[in-house]
């Protein structure tokens, strides 16, 4: 039951933090934002904020120099995989054709799962453990986790999290939600009026807003209802949920289950980044993707080639741009799930997984997660030179066109000789 108050308590830390602002190192000089709504990077750097980016990256070597005087064994085999990805790099020739990732053209046989760029797609929820899962497996763990803390002490805020995560659609947990406050807000303001301390389980909104949804009756056994069989107004047997106490000390355990139930969220899997580091002979294979990234069957994967065909066909065609936009909507929806793939001036390619809502800004922080030194400027440029502007930041993957897969170029303010990836991931190449 730690494990729920925790999850309430994360929450209300989590929406306090956000509204802290961004954060920075103890010993790192804050800047004021600037007001220029012209944010991309320019050719021309000022040369004040050229030294300043040298001097930042002087620190963080120096301080890199001294940690490694004695390097451990995983930094000597993360400088060997080092020097191996810059050896490819310089013997690679491919730097101007880069391939993008899609679906096989030979749709009539998917690809083997040792030509996948990625063997799926896979999810995790720390709050139940460390397993990583497709996402009905883990959803089903999170079930089972949720009915086991309900045997708890506090099984109420357990109810409230039972009710938000395992039903759908979102507008039927709404409704559900509204009528379970107005049940428990008139009680609490009006705690001596019997008429509120009934619920009858025949009643129409009864029955179409909360009796059918998972979690229901939990919440109302843990707010202190109990299933009864009483006389109506026609003196036939009915089912009632009572409730049975009315001691001033449980009304105020009903007032703060009634704000848990309105602030409660619904438990939900992240999607796992399923990171890997590439070697550039590794990352210029031609590798497919699974059906996992695309909102498609078999049989519509079948039905690739054809519609390929009649693409062409219209292309043919004069089609207006009303015409056009439709078509590209229309494509837009067979999408999932984008695989991301950063490459390093080094050698290395960093990859992930990611959703098509997401934005080029979760890319960057996925990023700044695998650097030494995550403060470091950086640019990610596009294979037709497009820098990654600030003003783009907040759009998604989708309407950016990163679908199913693209590629950038990761381009730091000041470069590195010592790499820029954590020792701890250029390990990773080691398996691959």
């Amino acid at each position: 039951m730690d494990k729920i108050k925790k999850f309430f308590e994360k929450k209300k830390a989590d929406t306090k933090f956000k509204l802290a602002g961004e954060g920075h190192k103890l010993n790192e000089t804050v800047q004021q934002p600037k007001l220029s709504k012209n944010l991309a990077p320019t050719q021309a750097r000022s040369e004040a904020s050229t030294s300043a980016a040298q001097q930042q990256a002087a620190a963080a070597a120096l301080a890199r120099l001294e940690k490694k005087k004695d390097p451990t064994p995983q930094q000597r085999s993360a400088a060997i995989i080092r020097a191996q990805a810059l050896k490819e790099l310089e013997l690679e020739k491919q730097d101007t054709s880069i391939q993008k990732l899609t679906l096989s053209e030979k749709t009539q046989k998917l690809p083997s799962s040792n030509e996948l760029a990625v063997s799926g797609v896979y999810y995790k929820c720390p709050l139940i453990g460390p397993e990583v899962l497709p996402k009905k497996e883990i959803e089903k763990l999170i079930k089972e986790f949720l009915y086991q803390q309900l045997e708890d002490e506090e099984a109420g805020l357990t109810a409230c999290l039972v009710i938000h995560t395992l039903n759908k659609p979102q507008e039927k947990v709404q409704q559900c939600v509204e009528t379970l406050f107005r049940y428990l807000e008139n009680i609490v303001q009006n705690p001596t009026e019997e008429k509120y301390h009934k619920i009858r389980i025949n009643n129409k909104v009864y029955q179409e807003r909360v009796g059918q949804l998972e979690g229901v009756q939990q919440f109302l056994q843990a707010a202190g209802f109990q299933l009864k069989s009483i006389p109506n107004a026609q003196q036939e047997p009915e089912d009632f949920w009572v409730l049975s106490n009315t001691q001033p000390e449980h009304i105020e355990y009903i007032s703060n289950l009634r704000d848990g139930l309105i602030s409660a969220e619904p438990i939900r899997p992240d999607l796992d980044r399923g990171i890997q580091i590439l070697m550039p002979s590794q990352a210029a294979q031609r590798m497919e993707l699974p059906s996992d990234f695309f909102w498609l069957t078999t049989e519509e994967i079948k039905r690739e080639q054809q519609l390929k065909t009649e693409a062409a066909e219209k292309g043919l065609m004069l089609r207006t741009r009303a015409m056009r936009e439709r078509d590209e909507k229309a494509a837009s929806r067979k999408y999932r799930f984008t695989l991301i793939r950063i490459k390093f001036p080094d050698g290395p390619v960093l990859q992930g997984t990611f959703k098509v809502n997401e934005t080029m800004q979760d890319v960057r922080l996925f990023v700044c997660d695998a650097l030494e030194e995550p403060f470091i400027e950086f640019n990610l440029v596009s294979p037709a030179g497009v820098v990654n502007q600030s003003d783009i930041q907040d759009s998604t993957l989708l309407d950016l066109q990163l679908c199913p897969s693209a590629i950038f170029h990761f381009t730091p303010a000041v470069a590195s000789s010592s790499g820029y990836l954590k020792d701890e991931l250029m390990i990773l190449m080691q398996s691959m």
